[in-house]
């Protein structure tokens, strides 16, 4: 047994999430945006770019939302804990079971584009492989945040405070830009440490050189919320199983 993933744990979250009608719904878009954006020397960019990046981003928030709460609030999270399992385990294969099937529907949406690029001239491009594990590791360290989120709050207010974060973040910088146009600068360079970056950038043709910075900070996004979140976890009361 892993002090801090439960792997029957992550089985049984794995396969919570891949019957939940919502992730085949949205992971279908998701696939289907892909599909239709597959270029011949793409090398899979275009699977976590452009459009298909918001079905990306919403099947994130999907596989996330009440990734905690739904199993402590029914009371299965304290049954599940008279087993010889640690918190940090039972929250380390929550958060692994959903990230896994993440991966899946990832897998699909990049065989899907790989095949209709090779439908319209490409061959088979290694580089699909690379950009599949960087925005797998962008995927987590969200799921890893909505994750911490959930060590304390109830139900979806998880992802519904992730978003709420993010658009009123947005909204806010973007007026403080507009007021104090000589802070700019300054905003370019926190606003993007304050959450997980875009990896795909390691792609980008008009850099000079590769840039791997992205993929290795969303690791530290992934780490330090799951830290964070055990700790929560550790000093707070699981809700009473209901009769």
């Amino acid at each position: 047994m892993s002090p801090i993933v439960s792997w029957p744990v992550a089985r049984s979250a794995l396969r919570a999430k891949l019957r939940a009608p919502a992730c085949w719904i949205v992971g279908s878009l998701f696939t289907l945006t892909a599909a239709a954006l597959a270029s011949p020397r793409g090398s899979g960019i275009e699977t976590f770019s452009g459009p298909a990046t918001i079905w990306y981003v919403v099947l994130t928030f999907a596989l996330g939302v009440a990734i905690l709460s739904e199993e402590m609030e029914s009371g299965h999270a304290q049954l599940v804990l008279l087993r010889p399992i640690t918190r940090a385990a039972w929250y380390g294969g929550r958060l692994v079971g959903a990230s896994l099937a993440l991966a899946v529907i990832c897998v699909i949406a990049s065989i899907a584009t790989q095949s209709v690029a090779m439908a319209r001239g490409g061959g088979l491009d290694p580089a699909r492989l690379a950009t599949l594990a960087l925005a797998l590791v962008w995927g987590c360290a969200w799921l890893s945040v909505l994750t911490f989120l959930g060590s304390f709050l109830p139900r979806w207010t998880n992802a519904g405070a992730l978003g709420v974060i993010v658009v009123a973040g947005g909204i806010l910088v973007g007026a403080t830009a507009g007021l104090r146009p000589a802070w700019r600068p300054m905003l370019d360079a926190i606003v993007p440490l304050l959450g997980p970056q875009d990896p795909m950038v390691f792609f980008d043709p008009t850099k000079p050189r590769r840039d791997l910075g992205p993929a290795l900070y969303d690791l530290v996004w992934i780490f330090v919320p799951w830290v964070a979140g055990v700790a929560i976890l550790d000093r707070r009361e699981l809700a009473r199983r209901k009769a």
